[in-house]
């Protein structure tokens, strides 16, 4: 049986979260490019997939405690093939663990992209308040 991937280096290797404002400028590097108000939309689904995968890893965790209902070497060798640490559950768990990575980064991507527009935004609007950066009076 192959070894289940658990990191999630392939999926999101290079790939950065860039916000834009009105103006088109960007909040970080290449990689998706979402207006400020599609990055909290897909942050706002991302974060309640996450929440679902959680309550999905401590299922597995319940999965993974199962023994064998009789101590006959036929429901030992099943037992075995759900839970010995390469079973059915065990690899459940494993893929659950690798979404749930995914995600964890997926959403510190597009939560450090809306900072820094936010911050930009912060920034400009400081400017504009300032006396010696700001609107003509």
């Amino acid at each position: 049986m192959a070894q289940p991937h658990t990191d999630v280096d392939p999926w999101l290797a290079g790939v950065d979260v860039q916000v834009q404002d009105n103006t088109g400028a960007t909040a970080s590097g290449a990689g998706f490019s979402l207006s400020p108000g599609e990055a909290k939309t897909i942050l706002a689904q991302a974060l309640n997939a996450l929440d679902q995968l959680q309550q999905l890893q401590r299922q597995t965790e319940i999965l993974k405690q199962v023994s064998p209902a009789a101590h006959d070497p036929a429901s030992i060798a099943y037992n075995a093939r759900l839970v010995s640490g390469h079973g059915v559950f065990d690899a459940a768990g494993d893929h659950v663990n690798a979404e749930a990575k995914y995600l964890h980064e997926l959403i510190a991507k597009i939560q450090v992209a809306l900072r820094q527009i936010g911050d930009r935004d912060g920034e400009a609007a400081r400017e504009l308040g300032s006396p010696n950066g700001g609107v003509a009076g």
